[in-house]
C-alpha cells in the first residue's frame, strides 16, 4: 500500500517558503517526541544482608504520563498540520486560520509549561515520589508512574518533555513570521 500526498497539497508544500515548510516538519518532530520519555522515576535498592545496590529507572511517555502533556502535543501537532494545509481555504479565511492555528500552538505550549509547574517540588511533602504502604497494597508497585499523580519536577520530568518545548518554542515564532508576513503582503496589496 502506497501512501499518496493529494496533488494540490504536495504542490503547495514543496513551493511554500522555508518558515512554512519548518512549521510542518516541526509538527512532524513534535508528535515523533511524544513518544519519547517525557516523566521518569528511578530509585537504587541496597539488599539486606550483602548491600548490593541495584539502581532502577521507569520511564513514561507523554501520552502514558500527563492528560496536560497529551493535550499540548494534540494542540501544538494539530496546529501544525492545519497551519502548513490551510492553503486551500480562500484568502479571506486563511489569515483567520492562521491566526487560529497561531493561537493553538502557543495554547499548547503554554499547556504544557504550566502542566510541568503543577507538579509537586522535590521540596514538597513526598515529593520524591515515595509510595505510600497503603497505595502498594491497593494495587500500585512501587515505580509505577500513574498518569496524572506525577511528582519531583525537577528531577522526574525527562528530556522529551524539555525537547517538546523548545519544539513548540520554535514552532510559535514560525507560525507568527508567516503570519505578519502574509498581513504585510496584504496591506501592501491593498495599497498599491
Amino acid at each position: 500500500m502506497r501512501f499518496a500526498v493529494p496533488h494540490h497539497l504536495h504542490g503547495r508544500l514543496l513551493r511554500a517558503p522555508w518558515w512554512e515548510r519548518s512549521v510542518a516538519v516541526l509538527g512532524l518532530l513534535l508528535l515523533v517526541d511524544s513518544f519519547l520519555p517525557w516523566y521518569r522515576l528511578s530509585w537504587t535498592v541496597s539488599r539486606y544482608g550483602s548491600g548490593q545496590e541495584t539502581h532502577h529507572v521507569v520511564t513514561a511517555t507523554a501520552w502514558h504520563s500527563s492528560s496536560a502533556w497529551s493535550l499540548a502535543v494534540l494542540l501544538g501537532v494539530t496546529a501544525a498540520v492545519g497551519h502548513a494545509t490551510c492553503g486551500a481555504a480562500t484568502t479571506r479565511w486563511r489569515t483567520r486560520l492562521h491566526w487560529l492555528f497561531l493561537l493553538t500552538a502557543t495554547t499548547g505550549l503554554l499547556v504544557a509549561t504550566i502542566s510541568r509547574l503543577a507538579i509537586p517540588s522535590v521540596d514538597a511533602p513526598g515529593g520524591f515520589g515515595l509510595v505510600a504502604a497503603d497505595e502498594v497494597a491497593g494495587g500500585v508497585r512501587l515505580g509505577d508512574i500513574v498518569r496524572d499523580r506525577l511528582l519531583g519536577r525537577e528531577v522526574n520530568v525527562a528530556w522529551g518533555f524539555y525537547l517538546a518545548v523548545f519544539l513548540m518554542m520554535a514552532l510559535v515564532p514560525l507560525m507568527l513570521l508567516d503570519v505578519v508576513r502574509r498581513a504585510d503582503r496584504h496591506a501592501a496589496a491593498v495599497a498599491g
